[in-house]
């Protein structure tokens, strides 16, 4: 009769309770110290604001709600666009009321936005050239979408309030 006696190298590589409590802290701990970096790198990298001042915004939005109505009722359209010249971009906006003619305002300003950053963002104001139309220089532009919206303060026998137009332009 043989007698089977147990092999130390064979106890000493078995899994214990402070083994697995050693493996389980230490992934949960990578899993904890990964998303920590990530968190961070998300939060400094964009603060999650769209547009500066978003709650106050959010407070006025019944007055520009009144304020697109009447632009709505009063039918006012507007072309924006850009212009090469020989000293740069320009950015060009006409102003017309229901009938085609051209809106008085007393001040017309722009913003141009790009989706991705803030960090291209442009305010700019237009200065009048004639018949409606306004017109304003631009820095060297970098190529892609850019958003425009045109605001202006209108003045005249068909109405007074503000308007504001959106369109996206491409920049070669």
């Amino acid at each position: 009769m043989s007698v089977v006696t147990p092999n130390s190298s064979i106890t000493s590589k078995t899994l214990k309770g402070s083994h697995v409590l050693i493996w389980m802290l230490g992934f949960f701990g990578l899993m904890f110290v990964v998303n920590g970096i990530f968190l961070w790198a998300a939060i400094t990298s964009f603060p999650g604001e769209d547009v500066k001042h978003s709650y106050l915004q959010g407070l006025q939005y019944n007055k520009t709600i009144e304020s697109r109505s009447l632009q709505q009722d009063m039918m006012w359209k507007a072309e924006v666009g850009l212009v090469e010249t020989e000293s740069g971009k320009i950015l060009v906006a006409r102003l017309f009321d229901r009938d085609g003619n051209p809106l008085a305002a007393r001040s017309v300003g722009g913003e141009l936005r790009r989706a991705a950053t803030q960090e291209s963002d442009l305010v700019l104001e237009l200065l009048p050239v004639g018949a409606g139309e306004f017109q304003g220089a631009l820095p060297a532009l970098a190529a892609g979408a850019w958003h425009v919206r045109i605001n202006a303060v209108v003045n005249g026998e068909a109405g007074a309030g503000t308007f504001s137009a959106a369109k996206v332009l491409t920049v070669q």
